[in-house]
């Protein structure tokens, strides 16, 4: 019987191992430039990164040094590195917003609406929400999420990325039907809000 699991990866940084699609792999060119290769499909070697909070946060040219070991890399680098890792989520995240934005419920009553029809659902929720829009879709979600109905909840950028990434002028909530694109969606928007935090 074959195994399907994803492999086991160490985090450079943190020195962490998880399931390599948990991670973000990177790799060295020839000119010894740091890439993100989101999708793990560029050819060759490559190292792994857990982007977790702590991680990004001591992420430097410093703790970047190990890659040496097995790559010949050209220092300093993390800067350029985090702006590829931005640019790259960025624009993966445009891709399968567009793909899934279109059976996206959008704003405080359709997300609503599409919670009381219990099917499972990922919601986005603004870090510039209001307090009072905060409240009523966390109460939502936990109700949901104590009733087993899989309602996951993750916080993103602001209104106007949510909302440019919907195709808006501003959006404070979405709710997704919940697929595997929308749990990798999910993933890239906590690693995109991580890396805006550490920048």
């Amino acid at each position: 019987m074959t195994d399907h699991r994803d492999p086991m990866r160490r985090c450079i940084i943190c020195r962490q191992s998880l399931p390599a699609d948990a991670m973000l792999r990177l790799i060295v060119d020839e000119e010894g430039q740091i890439w993100p290769d989101l999708l793990r499909q560029l050819p060759g070697r490559g190292a792994y990164h857990c982007m977790g909070d702590g991680c990004l946060s001591a992420c430097s040219d410093k703790r970047l040094q190990v890659l040496k070991k097995d790559f010949s890399v050209v220092f300093p680098q993390w800067e350029a590195l985090r702006l590829r890792i931005e640019h790259v989520l960025d624009k993966q995240q445009q891709r399968m917003f567009s793909r899934l934005g279109r059976t996206a419920a959008i704003g405080r009553d359709a997300v609503m609406h599409r919670l009381w029809n219990n099917a499972p659902v990922v919601l986005l929720l603004a870090e510039d929400a209001g307090d009072a829009l905060v409240r009523q879709i966390q109460d939502a979600a936990d109700k949901r999420g104590h009733a087993g109905d899989g309602c996951e909840l993750v916080r993103v950028a602001g209104r106007d990325w949510l909302g440019r990434m919907l195709g808006r002028d501003q959006v404070a909530v979405a709710a997704l039907d919940a697929s595997a694109m929308a749990g990798k969606l999910k993933q890239y928007c906590v690693w995109y809000g991580r890396m805006k935090v550490s920048g």
